[in-house]
């Protein structure tokens, strides 16, 4: 038997009466939108109480992209049913569409349509959304949407925020969360603004202090790790600068004068100056038993923001790549050793240029150290020094870093850190903070300390951090040990401890014969300048500059000990004379000198001069001393094989000419052999004969 074949009448016949005018609204509305609006308007007329009859029409306006009409029925429905679920449903949708950065054609018409709603209303929308939210974090994000588009209400809810934020990021392992960000990058810099808030002091050193946690946290971790750790974009644009306006903005709730300077980063020296004149113009910084320390947190905390903006731009300009998450660095790091000054002999005045003002003032105290600053030539380009002298003054190098900046950076730091450390009350709650911050783990704060020593000529310290470090490696870069063993050198080399020095220093070239580097010499390791000024150089972790640094140590050593400490050993002198190839004629003064004292001893014998020494200036030089002219000197220095197989050395003295034609045929063959490398022949001469040279030196 067939179904019975119902008639549209009856088959709407199970509907209410409101659902059957919402139905033929809805049939109607791609057909006849006129007639449908018609029918909702019935429908309105005859069931004002209907929640989906009034959420009909509202879907209907909508839709019909009636912007203002919708808008009406949205504000009804908000006043009238409340308590219905699928209007809080759209409430969210809408919501979501203000929240979002880059909004699309329907978030943008949602957006317009929240903006033609009453202020009330609109008021009264937000703060119920976020009180339904059962997500902390959409929570969270409506309070934000609530103080940004009704400011009126930032003192009252802001401060709401704040406990939520706070309250919300405990269950968080660190810093760098997505409360925290919404804290400091979003809602502290609107909140400060506002006039009339009433925080405590005590919330807001503890708001401060999470900031800087923050910022500190950010430039400080690979950008990869932040990705999954921050939600949505981890990028934030110029950290430094937001964390200086958030410190303005708490100083000046908290009336701090010396919180005016941080509107821009480029103020650090100007804010620093203003410090330093606050502190000597008598600031409360506490007595013995920290009574009357009034002013310890101004001071703390706007010195410390230098202090810390300082540090990192001095450890980015030696270390380009070093909040990495790998070792694999694609920029050459750099580091601070202590440097040399020409010996008289060797002056060249020409070798510092003087910058534009006079250093008249600053050559009359001979503790501010002269820097220099030397960078490799980047591959493809020519190979030629390039370097930047200063002396505390702004001066840009050639090689993509400015000199100027990194002295200033480091000594800028320096600064910050002896005031941090030179009042008890002050040093205390600056090692707390430090401990907040987790700089156990920073191994940049430990190359920065001994830098501080290094700079202020507290050698003997440096040398004893130094030799921890090696003997208790914590963090190691690919070059920690090599910029290690350099600096430790350097340093003993200036305690006149040649010995030590040259131990560290043939520790390095251990290390250079795989070790990665191209690029230019530094222009200026030897600067002329008076005997009683300091000089520090900041060098290039290439093989060419280490192999320089290591070769211009021995260089000075070995002529204090031939020249100075009158200990004119053949085997000290030949050392010396092959060393001198490396940078040949940089030292042709103190060639000269070696001469004057072969010329007197009337001789000269070095087992090792046919296989290191192959400058033809040289072998020049040493073949005319073997001539009638030259003063006929005895030259043992060319091996020769005789018919008995041994080996023993040419000497010019005396009638035998085959020794004297082999002497010429050996010194030719090796003028023949000077086209080859020589930092390959320095290399392997200070690998292989590296306990003689050290030996020299003790």
């Amino acid at each position: 038997m067939l179904p019975k074949v119902m008639s549209p009448d009856e088959e709407l016949s199970h509907l209410s009466d409101e659902e059957y005018l919402i139905f033929r609204a809805k049939e109607q509305q791609k057909k006849d939108p006129c007639a449908a609006k018609c029918w909702m308007i019935t429908a309105q007329a005859l069931f004002p109480k209907n929640f989906g009859i009034q959420f009909e029409v509202y879907q209907i306006e909508k839709a019909a992209k009636n912007v203002k009409e919708a808008a009406k029925c949205l504000g009804v429905l908000l006043r009238e049913f409340a308590p219905e679920p699928v209007l809080w449903r759209e409430v969210d949708t809408i919501m979501s569409a203000l929240r979002q950065s880059t909004p699309d054609s329907q978030t943008s018409f949602l957006t317009y349509l929240f903006n033609m709603l009453p202020k009330d209303v609109q008021l009264a929308m937000v703060l119920s959304a976020a009180e339904r939210s059962q997500d902390t974090m959409t929570r969270c994000r409506l309070m934000l949407l609530l103080t940004t588009t009704f400011p009126e209400t930032t003192a009252h809810h802001g401060l709401q925020l704040v406990e939520s934020l706070l309250a919300a990021e405990k269950h968080c392992p660190g810093p760098l969360n997505p409360f925290r960000r919404m804290l400091v990058c979003d809602l502290l810099p609107r909140l400060l603004q506002t006039h009339g808030l009433e925080v405590r002091p005590k919330t807001l050193y503890s708001l401060l202090s999470r900031a800087i946690e923050f910022y500190v946290a950010y430039v400080t971790t690979p950008p990869k790790i932040m990705q999954g750790v921050l939600d949505g974009d981890a990028k934030i644009d110029d950290p430094w600068q937001q964390l200086f306006i958030v410190v303005q903005l708490i100083g000046w709730n908290l009336g701090w004068d010396l919180a005016s300077g941080f509107q821009s980063t480029s103020n650090r020296e100007v804010i620093l100056q203003k410090i330093q004149s606050f502190v000597e113009g008598g600031a409360r910084l506490g007595g013995p038993k920290g009574e009357g320390g009034e002013d310890v947190r101004e001071v703390l905390y706007t010195t410390l923001t230098i202090f810390l903006h300082a540090l990192m731009d001095y450890t980015k300009r030696l270390y380009p790549d070093f909040n990495q998450e790998n070792n694999a660095s694609t920029s050459t790091p750099l580091t601070l050793v202590e440097a040399f000054i020409f010996p008289e002999c060797e002056r060249e005045e020409s070798v510092i240029v003087p910058p534009k003002r006079s250093r008249s003032s600053l050559d009359e105290d001979p503790t501010i150290p002269i820097i220099t600053v030397s960078r490799p030539t980047p591959v493809g380009q020519a190979v030629t020094p390039v370097s930047g002298p200063v002396v505390g003054l702004s001066v840009t190098a050639p090689g993509g870093i400015a000199a100027g900046g990194l002295s200033q950076a480091l000594t800028t730091a320096i600064k910050c850190w002896d005031l941090l450390n030179s009042y008890e009350q002050l040093r205390a709650e600056f090692v707390r903070l430090l401990e907040s911050l987790g700089t156990d783990r920073w191994w940049w704060l430990r190359v920065f300390t001994v830098d501080v020593l290094i700079y202020q000529g507290r050698l003997a310290e440096a040398a004893l951090e130094l030799r921890h470090t090696l003997g208790h490696p914590v963090h190691q870069l690919p070059t920690t040990f090599i910029s290690t063993n350099l600096k430790l050198a350097s340093v003993l080399y200036a305690l006149n401890n040649l010995s030590g020095a040259a131990e560290a220093v043939l520790e390095v070239v251990g290390q250079l014969p795989g070790w990665v580097g191209v690029g230019g010499l530094a222009g200026d390791l030897c600067v002329s300048a008076a005997s009683n000024r300091r000089h520090l150089h900041v060098l290039a972790l290439t093989r060419p500059q280490c192999l320089q640094f290591a070769t211009t140590l021995l260089i000075h050593a070995l002529r204090q000990r031939i020249i100075v400490d009158r200990h004119m050993d053949d085997l000290c002198i030949g050392h010396l004379i092959t060393l001198l190839q490396y940078e040949w004629p940089k030292y042709m003064s103190t060639f000269e000198e070696i001469l004057q004292i072969i010329r007197k001893q009337g001789g000269f014998s070095y087992p090792l001069f046919y296989n290191y020494i192959t400058t033809p200036d040289i072998l020049e030089e040493f073949m005319f001393l073997a001539t009638k002219e030259g003063g006929n000197l005895q030259m043992d220095i060319i091996p020769i094989n005789h018919n008995t197989k041994q080996q023993r050395t040419i000497s010019t003295r005396g009638v035998d000419r085959d020794l004297k034609h082999d002497f010429k045929m050996g010194m030719k063959k090796l003028m023949l052999r000077s086209s080859e490398p020589i930092e390959g022949t320095i290399i392997t001469f200070l690998t292989r004969e590296g306990t003689l040279v050290h030996q020299n030196l003790m």
